[in-house]
């Protein structure tokens, strides 16, 4: 099969498009014959030369520019069949003196703007009966984590917001779910990943053995936008190498 994912032609919006996980995201649905609408504060740091990636700048910890960018989306666009959102940060500190500025820009980066994300491109996949709504959640959707409070209560209204979608949404055709990454090499993990604390006791954790790749969750995102998906809504699937099982 040329096209095993069914995805070839689709238009897919990917928010953090440019870097970590996102730029892996993008290379996939790029190579699945997708047009990628990469969105992000710096979207051109990717580096591909693809003529179907289009870039979207938009600072989505700011309601202004999240509102103007689905404008200008749904200018653009009459179609788009897949939306990702993947857009994140966390912030390590103590609850006790955790920065309300940063607190209140976790809440609106990481919960909000995936919301009305999620609510001004979907209309048309209702109208027609056909789309995906997919989430980057997290291990902390799912535990308490330490020191990340607005990160944990962000990715755990996540998990809330996929649940409340998928029930509204499913009936008309539009399948909403989330991808939990565990610990993904990329360039907000390594830190800690070569802590020489830090690092050795996570690996230990993890039975696979290994840390994951970026690539490892854009293979579980090509299957959640795909037709191979249709009958799966409302769920997370963990990318982990095991640690949720552990």
């Amino acid at each position: 099969m040329s096209d095993p994912w069914g995805l070839e032609g689709a238009t897919v919006a990917i928010t953090g498009a440019s870097t970590g996980i996102g730029a892996a995201l993008t290379d996939a649905f790029l190579d699945s014959g997708a047009i990628v609408l990469g969105i992000s504060r710096t979207p051109d740091k990717h580096p591909t030369t693809s003529p179907n990636y289009r870039t979207y700048a938009a600072d989505l910890s700011v309601r202004s520019e999240t509102e103007a960018l689905i404008d200008t989306l749904k200018a653009d666009h009459e179609r788009i069949d897949v939306l990702i959102n993947n857009a994140g940060h966390a912030l390590r500190a103590p609850s006790v003196n955790y920065p309300m500025d940063d607190w209140d820009r976790l809440i609106e980066l990481n919960l909000t703007a995936p919301f009305l994300l999620s609510r001004g491109l979907a209309p048309p996949m209702l109208h027609r009966g056909a789309g995906k709504v997919i989430f980057t959640a997290s291990l902390w959707s799912f535990l308490g984590g330490r020191s990340v409070p607005a990160y944990t209560v962000t990715k755990s209204g996540i998990a809330g917001m996929i649940r409340a979608l998928s029930n509204e949404w499913a009936p008309q055709g539009v399948q909403v779910n989330g991808i939990a990454p565990g610990y993904i090499d990329t360039d907000l993990t390594r830190p800690a990943i070569n802590d020489p604390e830090i690092g050795p006791a996570f690996l230990a954790r993890i039975p696979a053995g290994r840390w994951g790749e970026p690539q490892d969750v854009a293979g579980a995102a090509l299957f959640l936008a795909s037709h191979h998906s249709n009958y799966i809504t409302g769920t997370i699937v963990p990318v982990d190498g095991g640690w949720l099982a552990h």
